[in-house]
């Protein structure tokens, strides 16, 4: 499982976040295996809009209008996907005590949570390659 560390600043507060984010060379794999290559480097690419969703959700965080930890998902649109259908990458995000009560944390990190990370994002895998299953159309690795 690859480790990356990812530092968002927020303007309003002055201040910098600093965020962990888990199985991003698999993210990455998985949106260039399924978008239509013209489309690889636009902002259609979920790829290319991972940074600005994530700056996005921490805004949301500190205004308090959400609070973690919560799952979001990135489309891939139908028409620019391989498959004609549209795909869903998905995500779980964790604030730092968030992610020391969940049973997952263990699983994934074995070193203690280093005191600087303020939020821990997870990518879980691809929803809506075929038809759904008994996994609800879940494909990728389970929470």
């Amino acid at each position: 499982m690859d480790i990356k560390k990812l530092e968002v600043y927020h303007t309003p507060t002055d201040k910098c976040i600093l965020c962990l984010c888990l199985n991003t060379d698999q993210f990455t794999a998985d949106c260039d295996q399924y978008i239509i290559d013209r489309y690889k480097g636009f902002t259609v690419n979920p790829k290319e809009r991972f940074y600005s969703r994530i700056d996005n959700l921490i805004d949301e965080i500190i205004r308090e209008v959400k609070k973690p930890p919560f799952k979001f998902r990135m489309r891939l649109e139908s028409r620019h996907s391989m498959t004609s259908r549209n795909i869903h990458y998905r995500f779980q995000m964790f604030d730092r005590d968030s992610f020391k009560r969940d049973t997952l944390s263990e699983v994934i990190i074995q070193e203690p949570l280093e005191r600087e990370i303020d939020f821990v994002i997870i990518y879980t895998g691809i929803q809506g390659l075929i038809k759904p299953d008994d996994k609800d159309g879940f494909y990728g690795l389970q929470p």
